[in-house]
């Protein structure tokens, strides 16, 4: 008896038993839970590092900091910890986790594989869109996922029931009460971890604390990287959601009206050199073409012909120039976000990564260019030959202020350039614009955003355009597929100018690109970067304008400004400030900052005057988006020129 006692530690044998057995039961359990988040992050973690732009994806995952990765399997340990507190069923707490991670992992690869950027927190709002994501990946991959999730649920059922029925019953270890104790103990700390990750960027809050001493660095300037050298996780949990943009100093009130009054004053002085009646009788067009880029530009290599010959012909006589893009390889929506609110991306905090979806929502209305532009004479009309919900247009749109909205539905052109082709061809897309002015007793200010070069390219043209050059074996594959689609693009823009001639209306259009595709090996772009975040821009009018000086790069918020400036239509007190802005700081995106010279500098080399204009713009535009709007009404009407009447 004293041996036994001294062997179990103190303990009588009638209790050192069944403690072995339930501290037994606990490791047994704490292994096989671990093990599953190991696997399921592993999987997470390669649905990132397939798409590195450097290394192979082994030696991605063996770059990637050792703690990370251990934080990052710390999370999803919490969830299946969880799950198994609640249900009560090991079977269902890991074959649930092991799904759900592939459902992801599969979403997230097709999501780089098709637009370039990784899979957001934000995005869960797709899950209310089953026929959106069908659409997107194709059927035949949505089986496979479909098969493949009722397979682990399957397995895991099975292997449950067969370990129950082989294995002895078990010896009772611990009452009902004190299982029911140690399951909620389980959950709460499990759900404390989850709500850090869910409340990431609270103050002072410890996960992030752990992640930041980990080595974790974001990176505001390029989603795919910030997943790719931090890992999945822990870009998802960088991308949490958080608030929209932080309070400029001495935002308030006051601060506002002196401001207000300031650009109010500069208004009236720059209208009074301006057409008071430019836009009066004038159509506005809005164009950002999908991929439009400058191929030509590419390091090293030759094209079987200029693909954009004709755009090129009109940009050398009209306002034209080269933008700097948000992003490469995707992001639209933020582009056309930034182009129609002169709102800059990188004033808010990166982890809004896309306005549309998780900003616009929030509000009934919101600031834009529309009102200046429409006034009291203009319909507005935004159309989009996709999906309604792509981006969370559907909402977004009415709430920029656009009067109609159409979208592929609601399309009377829809013809693909070649059958079986996934979206509507630009000259579609451009015909039915045409049709909009030509139906509409009212001038019209209308935004189109094309889809015809959306990704992916493999396999969409018979007869792809041939390039060469340093490229590795899939630039074949794909490059050539969107240079023959950027041919076609050029071909239907110049129909579309056509078309605004014979219809014998004053309209002016605006055209310029997102983003490059991603298609592009990158390789070859890390030769030049500035190569990867720039696309043509150009202002074309039916009636006789004057070319306008550009800087050697521009920003998406200021394509609106050189609009007007070229159709010599007044400004609004905002767009005073930002004519004002892109004169000392003409590109300011999450890419980067660059000064009227076309140098790219960072915030600390800034100007004195540099640095008060973007104080003015930080304040008005949180003002705007995300305060109280004491701006709003002021800041966006057309200001009459001194001495003209209001």
């Amino acid at each position: 008896m004293i041996r036994d006692t001294v062997f179990n530690g103190g303990m009588p044998p009638a209790l050192a038993t069944p403690l072995a057995r339930t501290l037994g039961r606990g490791a047994g359990l704490a292994l096989a839970t671990l093990l599953v988040a190991v696997l399921a992050t592993g999987a997470l973690e390669l649905s990132q590092a397939l798409h590195d732009r450097w290394w192979s994806w082994h030696a991605r995952l063996l770059a990637l900091p050792r703690d990370v990765l251990s934080l990052g399997v710390l999370v999803v340990w919490a969830v299946v910890l969880l799950l198994l507190a609640v249900t009560g069923r090991l079977w269902v707490a890991t074959t649930t986790v092991l799904a759900g991670a592939a459902v992801v992992a599969f979403a997230n690869d097709q999501k780089m594989r098709f637009r370039g950027e990784p899979v957001y927190p934000s995005d869960v709002v797709y899950l209310a869109e089953p026929g959106f994501l069908v659409e997107f990946v194709g059927p035949p991959a949505v089986v496979v996922l479909v098969a493949a999730v009722v397979g682990v649920l399957a397995v895991g059922w099975l292997a449950g029931r067969l370990w129950r029925s082989r294995r002895a019953a078990p010896e009772p270890t611990l009452s009902s009460r004190q299982r029911l104790l140690v399951r909620a103990v389980v959950a709460l700390a499990s759900a404390t971890v989850l709500l850090g990750a869910v409340q990431f960027h609270a103050t002072g809050n410890p996960l992030k604390e752990a992640y930041t001493a980990a080595g974790a660095t974001w990176r505001p300037w390029d989603q795919p990287e910030n997943y790719t050298f931090n890992g999945f996780l822990a870009g998802s949990l960088y991308n949490m959601p958080a608030p929209a943009m932080d309070p400029p100093p001495g935002y308030g009130g006051e601060t506002m009206a002196a401001l207000v009054q300031r650009y109010r004053e500069s208004a009236a002085e720059v209208n009074a050199s301006r057409d008071p009646d430019a836009l009066e009788d004038t159509n506005v067009v809005i164009v950002l073409s999908e991929t439009l880029s400058d191929p030509t530009r590419i390091p090293g290599v030759r094209l079987e012909e200029d693909p954009i010959r004709f755009t090129r012909s009109l940009m050398a006589g009209t306002t034209s120039g080269e933008m700097l893009t948000p992003a490469y390889g995707g992001g639209t929506a933020n582009a056309e976000f930034e182009a129609l609110t002169g709102m800059a991306l990188r004033n808010f905090r990166p982890q809004l990564t896309t306005p549309y979806q998780m900003l616009l929502p929030r509000h009934r209305d919101f600031p834009s260019f529309l009102p200046s532009l429409a006034g009291d004479t203009h319909r507005t009309v935004a159309i989009h030959p996709f999906l309604a919900s792509y981006y969370q247009r559907e909402t977004a749109y009415p709430v920029l202020g656009f009067e109609k909205v159409v979208f592929e539905e609601d399309m009377t052109h829809t013809q693909r350039v070649e059958p079986g082709d996934r979206f509507v061809s630009d000259h579609a897309a451009f015909q039915e614009v045409v049709d909009e002015l030509r139906d509409s007793d009212r001038p019209v200010v209308a935004s189109l955003v094309t889809m015809q070069n959306h990704g992916p390219m493999r396999h969409k043209y018979d007869d792809p355009l041939q390039a060469w050059g340093p490229v590795d074996e899939s630039m074949p594959l794909d490059i050539e597929q969107y240079l023959r689609g950027l041919r076609y693009s050029d071909e239907a823009f110049e129909q579309l100018v056509d078309d605004l001639d014979e219809l014998g209306e004053r309209t002016v259009v605006l055209m310029y690109g997102d983003h490059l595709p991603s298609a592009w090996p990158e390789s070859l772009l890390r030769r030049d970067r500035e190569v990867m975040f720039r696309t043509p821009y150009l202002v074309h009018a039916t009636f006789e304008t004057e070319k306008v000086p550009t800087p050697p790069v521009l920003g998406p918020t200021f394509l609106v400004n050189q609009m007007l400036a070229t159709v010599d239509a007044p400004l609004t007190p905002y767009q005073v400030l930002l004519e004002r802005l892109s004169r000392e700081i003409p590109a300011f995106e999450p890419t980067g900052i660059y000064d009227a010279e076309g140098q790219e500098v960072s915030e600390d080399d800034l100007t004195p005057e540099q640095e008060r204009l973007l104080r003015d713009y930080r304040l008005v535009q949180y003002d705007l988006a995300v305060g109280a709007r004491h701006s709003a009404e002021e800041m966006l009407e057309v200001v009459p020129a001194q001495g003209q009447p209001r």
